[in-house]
């Protein structure tokens, strides 16, 4: 009798442990689907997406970016298959990273490279002629009217908005310029893949929100 109680409790025993751990993969298994689990960008424009130098900035700070990268990669989409241009989306590229996660990423890049040399341009006092102020007013046109009206919306920001990052990557252009020449080397040194740049960007801080970044429904964003 004392044998098959033993037997019963070690049952239970083995029972009630493979059902913990049964829970604790159920529990790990739907951490991680909510970690990867895609975010309504629209729902969050207010939060915080990078710390670049000590100053928070918003994900409607970044809505120019992602719906350059967006439009830039649904044109090479077409490009490649033009019947079924999603392919496009899931591709490796040469380092190994999807399209839609390198193109997001590079969205992130720019924005942290015009912000920097922004705000070197604003320690230097530089400001725009009058010519560089049309041309870039041109720019924000025909970036604005080349989104669609659904597009517009998706995006979440208003024109203004758009006008005020387009004057700052003007002012971030035109002292990238000036920096390149000071420190004797070719322009495309400080653009956001250049060795000259990466040296600048390492006297820099800069922290991205990842728990949100990585989320972001990036393609799904001005695309339907």
């Amino acid at each position: 009798m004392n044998t098959i109680m033993k037997k019963i409790q070690q049952y239970g025993t083995s029972t009630v442990f493979l059902l913990l751990v049964l829970f604790a993969v159920a529990g790990t298994s739907w951490i991680r689907a909510r970690r990867f689990e895609k975010i309504k960008y629209l729902e969050h424009l207010d939060e915080r997406a990078v710390t670049i130098d000590n100053t928070e900035y918003q994900f409607r700070d970044l809505a120019f970016y992602l719906a350059y990268q967006e439009q830039s990669a649904w044109e090479q989409a077409k490009a490649y298959d033009l019947e079924h241009p999603k392919k496009y989306w899931n591709l490796r590229g040469d380092n190994g990273a999807y399209i839609r996660s390198a193109a997001r990423d590079i969205a992130m890049d720019m924005m942290i490279h015009d912000v920097i040399f922004y705000e070197m341009a604003v320690e230097d006092n530089v400001t725009l002629t009058q010519e560089e102020i049309t041309y870039m007013e041109n720019q924000k046109s025909d970036f604005w009217s080349d989104l669609e009206e659904e597009g517009r919306i998706r995006l979440g920001v208003s024109e203004d908005e758009i006008t005020q990052t387009f004057e700052m990557m003007a002012l971030a252009q035109k002292e990238q310029q000036l920096f390149a020449d000071k420190m004797g080397v070719d322009f495309r040194e400080y653009n956001i893949n250049g060795d000259s740049y990466q040296e600048l960007l390492s006297e820099h801080t800069y922290e991205i929100n990842e728990k949100l970044w990585e989320r972001i429904n990036f393609g799904n964003i001005t695309l339907d």
